[in-house]
């Protein structure tokens, strides 16, 4: 019905609310970053259990704490940890160049004719330079060439100089489709800078320009890429009118986009053209193998020099088969790692009896972990091996395959194979691993696309970098959302965690986002074919902890604001022990905790506790992890809640229903002891006053809200004075001197 008033009629109108409700916030989702046995690189993963983390990631690994951490954090009461599996990568910003290996081996079938085959020993994407050639000799046949072909982008000044230049003029370039730069003329880089040089110029620019270079003669800038991809402009600035470089764009040339950088995707396609006789495919990890088309014995190739080395192929000649088993189903490990060295895969005859099928058993440990039966080599049937074994829901966590499309029925005959090749690419492993890259969203910066992240820890990796980067991360990248719960170096006494948290990573005082415990803990020795026959090992206390806070967050409405601390607050499960007793000495605690180190102990009659609540910054707003974590809890909460006020029309009435909704979630967290008070002119105040909000403000666009917090402290120390009770013998005195 319409509620225009036009005819006489009755219309209903709903008000909107006066206060709006504001959901709360997750406090306890947790985010870590690892070496695993297996699993996806620089891709968050969410496991709510040690079991789902195992199907994930595999279990534990000599070389790893994450495994061990992540049993830590679920044991003491976490229930969302997102993992982030990270390797060495040759180029944190590009996942692609993530150095582990996926093991691989084939399963075989058929005794038909086979072609003449080579594959590359490299992966694409290939590193070549212009004029590296491919060559082939196909069945004999004369020589057939590929060239690769790949040029720079490039602009040339106008002429030689010298050239009347000034102090502080500029000259703008974008290389590659990058951000603008602005290149600087100073007069101090120029004996005359009003008659600068050609040389004088490009020492200038090559000082300056990145991701290309200034070539001496008349000056001419160049783009470090060679190929199609290859792009330089000269966008302007004031020095360009002595210089002369012109203003459109100058791309490079070539059959690829980039030389240093040929995907097995251009390689096919400028194969597919280049050659006769032969056939060229790519696996899902960029291995290219080249077929004859003929098959038996007769059929021949060769790769021939002058084939450059970068391509991987094997230069001596193949020569096809008669009769040999071929490479019917390629078998590879559904993540990089060595672990699938370790894969056993056995081909039995099917369950159904039906003999165009087969059934697959991988065998880890001498025990059959994934049985698929029935399995076909037939596109068309339901249970084709690539859409069973790849399922990404009901398929292996183990493997994965590829179908090699031999000619007619194929089925391969009962038999074993094993995979081979596998690394866990951890050669030149360093802290940028770790911290990774915001243009390649790996390390923590994989963590960016896990929006309701609050907790962060990396546990294995204690090192001054991290340590830092994490902070930087969870205050800066994070806007102060995420809280980091850092690790001790192995092995530190008391002293030297001190000295390590003062002065050798810098953490005093650095930021109150973030805590740092010690010592590192010990539990019972969950492998010994893993971690030898010792009952305990000694494991990082960051996992522990995070699923101590986590707990204490579930405990209770309010459980935020607690400290995770305390015989009670802090108690941690499954803990044996601690890496150094120094920790259950009074004096060796006093030594670290004025440095704002969290000690870890225990005591008699007690279990193993954390003894501390203090964040690495003391002279901040919020200087306890519970008081800091409450304020982010209420930060984030009246963020989301306050989501309806945006573009309304700032108005009294919107400002008095902003004040109303955020007094209202500020009683509720009064209530379940979120505040130093109860009663709530103590505890809080809103402010959204005219004061506040004068004209200029609300012209602006803007509605400025002022909270005042008085949060709890938590009680660290318990002061107990005693004297003498003398009122008896007082009493008898007063009494006596009445007599008197």
């Amino acid at each position: 019905m319409s509620g225009q008033l036009l005819s006489s009629k009755i219309v209903v109108v709903e008000e909107e609310p006066r206060v709006r409700g504001i959901p709360s916030a997750p406090t306890s989702i947790a985010g870590a970053v690892g070496i695993a046995e297996r699993g996806p690189i620089a891709e968050p993963v969410l496991c709510t259990s040690f079991e789902d983390y195992q199907r994930a990631f595999g279990g534990f690994t000599q070389n790893s704490d994450l495994a061990l951490a992540a049993l830590g954090f679920f044991q003491n009461g976490g229930t969302h940890l997102w993992v982030v599996r990270t390797v060495h990568f040759a180029d944190v910003a590009e996942p692609s160049t993530a150095t582990a290996v996926r093991g691989a081996g084939y399963l075989v079938a058929g005794g038909g004719p086979a072609p003449a085959s080579a594959t590359s020993a490299l992966p694409a994407p290939f590193v070549l330079a212009p004029g590296d050639a491919l060559v082939l000799a196909v069945g004999g046949g004369p020589d057939q060439t590929l060239v690769v072909e790949a040029a720079p982008a490039f602009v040339t000044a106008s002429g030689p100089g010298p050239y009347a230049l000034a102090d502080g003029q500029t000259l703008t370039v974008r290389v590659d489709g990058g951000p603008l730069q602005t290149l600087l003329v100073s007069a101090g880089d120029f004996a005359d800078v009003g008659a600068a040089t050609a040389d004088e110029v490009v020492a200038a620019l090559n000082a300056q320009l990145v991701g290309g270079k200034a070539l001496r003669g008349v000056p001419r800038l160049q783009s470090d890429t060679r190929g199609t991809a290859s792009r330089l402009e000269v966008t302007g600035g004031t020095a360009n009118a002595a210089l002369g470089f012109p203003t459109a764009p100058a791309l490079g040339t070539g059959n690829v986009q980039s030389v240093r950088a040929v995907t097995a995707e251009e390689l096919l396609a400028l194969t597919a053209v280049a050659f006769e006789g032969v056939a060229f495919s790519a696996d899902p990890d960029g291995f290219v193998t080249v077929r004859t088309l003929a098959t038996g014995a007769a059929a021949a190739l060769h790769v021939k020099p002058p084939t450059a080395a970068a391509f991987g192929f094997p230069t001596t000649p193949r020569s096809g088969s008669d009769a040999a088993p071929q490479n019917a189903v390629r078998v590879e490990g559904k993540d990089p790692g060595s672990y699938a060295n370790r894969l056993l895969l056995e081909v039995r005859r099917a369950a159904s009896g039906k003999p165009a099928e087969f059934d697959l058993l991988v065998v880890e440990g001498g025990a059959v972990v994934e049985t698929f039966p029935n399995l076909s080599l037939a596109p068309s049937e339901p249970r084709y091996v690539e859409k069973v074994v790849n399922d990404p829901a009901s398929g292996s966590s183990r493997i994965r395959v590829t179908d090699q499309l031999l000619p007619g029925p194929v089925v391969p005959p009962p038999q074993t194979a094993t995979l081979a090749g596998g690394d866990d690419g951890l050669l030149g492993l360093d802290d940028a691993d770790f911290l990774g890259s915001d243009a390649g969203r790996t390390g923590l910066r994989a963590l960016d696309r896990v929006l309701d992240l609050a907790l962060l820890f990396v546990p294995g990796r204690a090192t001054p970098a991290v340590h830092n980067g994490m902070l930087a991360y969870g205050e800066v990248d994070r806007a102060g959302t995420v809280f980091s719960v850092l690790d001790p170096p192995a092995g530190l006494s008391a002293a030297e965690i001190v000295t390590y948290v003062e002065s050798t990573a810098s953490l005093l005082n650095l930021s109150e986002y973030g805590a740092i415990y010690w010592p590192r803990l010990t539990i019972l020795n969950p492998k010994r074919s893993v971690f030898g026959p010792g009952d305990r090992v000694v494991v990082p206390p960051s996992g522990v902890v995070c699923g101590v806070i986590a707990r204490g967050d579930a405990a209770r409405p309010g459980g935020v604001y607690e400290a995770p601390a305390g015989a009670e607050n802090g108690r941690m499960v499954n803990v044996l022990g601690f890496e150094t007793d120094e920790v259950l000495e009074e004096r060796k605690r006093d030594l670290v905790y004025p440095k704002r180190i969290n000690p870890l102990t225990s005591g008699p009659g007690l279990p193993r506790f954390v003894d501390g609540s203090r964040t690495l910054k003391g002279d901040g707003n919020f200087p306890y992890v519970g008081e800091r974590r409450g304020t982010i809890f209420i930060q984030r909460s009246l963020k989301q809640g306050l989501e309806f006020a945006r573009h309304k029309n700032n108005t009294e009435g919107l400002r008095a229903t902003v004040r109303r909704t955020i007094t209202v979630f500020l009683l509720a967290q009064m209530n379940v002891g979120a505040f130093r008070s109860r009663d709530p002119q103590k505890a809080f105040f809103v402010d959204v006053s005219d004061a506040l909000n004068p004209p200029s403000v609300v012209f602006a666009g803007q509605l400025v809200v002022r909270v005042g917090l008085a949060t709890n402290k938590p009680a660290e120390f318990i002061i107990l004075n005693f004297s003498q009770d003398t009122r008896a013998i007082e009493s008898e005195l007063l009494a006596a001197a009445g007599g008197g």
